[in-house]
C-alpha cells in the first residue's frame, strides 16, 4: 500500500498543472493568425515541390497550380479567422438568439458554393500540370489535391459549435 502512496500525491498534483494549460488553450491569444495558417500550407506545397523534382519543362505549370493552392489557402485562413471571429462575438452577446435553420442553410449553402469555387479552380490548374507528370508525380499531386478537396470547410468551423 506504501508504494502507491506517491501516486496518490502525483496524479491529482498532474491534474491541477495540466488544468491551466487547457484553459490556457481556449484563450484567443493562442489562435493562429492568417500568416501561420498560410505558412503551414505553403510549406506542404513547398515540400511537394522537392518531393516532385519538377522538370523544366513543366515549370510553367507548377507555377499555375502552385498560385491556385496559395491562393485557396490564403482564403480558407481568411475565412476561418472570419468564422472564429463571428462565434465569438456571438458568445459575447448578452441576448444571442439561435440562428434560424434557413440561416443555418444559407450559411451552408454559400460554403458550398465557396468550396465549388475552389475545386473548380484546383481542376483547372492541376489538368494541364498532370499531362506532363510520370506516375510516380501524378501519385503525389493526386494526395495532396484529394487532401484539398477533402478538406472541411475550415477547421473548427463554428457552424457545426451548435448555433
Amino acid at each position: 500500500m506504501k508504494r502507491f502512496a506517491p501516486l496518490a500525491f502525483v496524479i491529482p498534483l498532474a491534474g491541477a498543472l495540466a488544468f491551466p494549460a487547457a484553459a490556457q488553450n481556449r484563450n484567443d491569444n493562442n489562435r493562429p493568425t492568417i500568416n501561420q495558417l498560410v505558412a503551414k500550407d505553403e510549406a506542404r506545397i513547398a515540400q511537394l515541390k522537392a518531393n516532385l523534382r519538377i522538370a523544366q519543362e513543366q515549370e510553367r505549370d507548377w507555377n499555375r497550380f502552385e498560385a491556385a493552392l496559395k491562393d485557396i489557402s490564403k482564403k480558407r485562413a481568411e475565412r476561418r479567422i472570419k468564422l472564429m471571429d463571428e462565434w465569438d462575438k456571438r458568445e459575447a452577446e448578452k441576448d444571442k438568439k439561435p440562428l434560424t435553420h434557413a440561416e443555418v442553410l444559407r450559411k451552408h449553402a454559400d460554403a458550398l458554393a465557396l468550396r465549388a469555387e475552389e475545386i473548380r479552380a484546383i481542376a483547372d490548374a492541376t489538368e494541364p500540370f498532370s499531362e506532363k507528370l510520370n506516375n510516380q508525380q501524378r501519385q503525389q499531386v493526386d494526395q495532396i489535391v484529394r487532401s484539398y478537396v477533402q478538406a472541411p470547410f475550415v477547421p473548427e468551423d463554428p457552424r457545426w459549435r451548435n448555433y
